[in-house]
């Protein structure tokens, strides 16, 4: 139920970071959805169809296809 992003523990670390987290409430679970199926791309678009040898490649290879989703996918939408 996400109970771990609701703590006291998160929220103080968040706090001390000055970030502010979201979550969804309770009752509305289609607040992450879009998250969700921007994941659920990334993977089968990226992640699982290749292997990777270092960190750093993984890394760079999100870091290109959050790039790339951001620019072509979602202008695409708008």
């Amino acid at each position: 139920m996400g109970s771990q992003y609701t703590s006291a523990e998160l929220n103080i670390k968040c706090q001390n970071y000055g970030l502010k987290h979201s979550h969804s409430l309770k009752g509305h679970p289609y607040d992450n959805g879009s998250v969700e199926t921007f994941h659920s791309i990334l993977k089968h678009e990226e992640v699982y169809l290749k292997a990777y040898e270092k960190l750093a490649q993984v890394q760079a290879a999100i870091v290109w296809h959050i790039n790339f989703y951001n620019r072509n996918c979602i202008s695409n939408v708008a």
